[in-house]
């Protein structure tokens, strides 16, 4: 809890010294006034090496790029990458406390982006949800994937999750742990079709009034047909 609280005041002091009075007690109070109620799946998953052509999309010219500071993002930009699709100020944030990005571009069109985390603080700037991640022990976490609506059902999803399970696998990660909402059948099933991946845990989370709530009942497993 004292982590916890340490972190939103810095969070806070950040938002006053750059935004602001008015912007930090306006996302006060939409904090206190916001409610949510969600049920997710916690998975993990069992890195292994795989064959990058089992992967490779239904697009041509595609190309990636794994941004691991602000410098190498502001790069793209320079060579003329559209990263318009992209929340610039979020990515730096995130950058600056060491999540790793992974973006997929059609041409030089952004097509896909997904993050990684290797620490607490970096895994809080994408998805700030209480699951645990045993990071001291070669643990990581994924989220915050998302594909250009333009080149869905091209196969971009699985060769990101490829790449960043290969940029883990270089920094000796073994395992990586997220949360998938249990409303989304698509990724449901796309976690599914793994025997390297298991849903260990379903999981409770309510936010009403600034406090939050989140139960985790474990379970053996999921069918592939769920």
């Amino acid at each position: 809890m004292t982590n916890k609280l340490s972190t939103r005041f810095t969070r806070a002091k950040e938002i006053y010294q750059k935004e602001g009075l008015v912007t930090l007690l306006k996302r006060i109070y939409a904090s206190v006034m916001s409610y949510e109620n969600n049920r997710f799946y916690i998975y993990e998953e069992i890195l292994k090496h795989g064959d990058e052509a089992d992967f490779t999309p239904r697009i041509n010219n595609f190309m990636h790029r794994t941004i691991e500071t602000t410098q190498q993002l502001d790069e793209l930009l320079n060579e003329g990458f559209d990263l318009s699709l992209l929340d610039i100020k979020q990515a730096r944030c995130s950058l600056e406390k060491g999540a790793i990005l992974t973006l997929i571009f059609v041409e030089r069109e952004l097509s896909y982006r997904g993050w990684l985390a290797m620490t607490e603080e970096a895994k809080n700037t994408f998805n700030n949800y209480p699951y645990k991640v045993d990071f001291a022990n070669n643990k990581a976490c994924r989220g915050g994937a998302w594909t250009n609506p333009k080149y869905r059902r091209q196969g971009l999803l699985l060769y990101g999750r490829y790449i960043r399970q290969e940029y883990l696998l270089s920094k000796g990660i073994r395992k990586t742990r997220g949360i998938i909402m249990t409303t989304n059948t698509a990724a449901v099933n796309s976690q599914s079709k793994s025997v390297d991946r298991r849903i260990y845990a379903t999981a409770r989370y309510i936010r009403i009034f600034g406090l939050q709530f989140w139960k985790e009942t474990p379970i053996k497993s999921i069918e592939n047909n769920d």
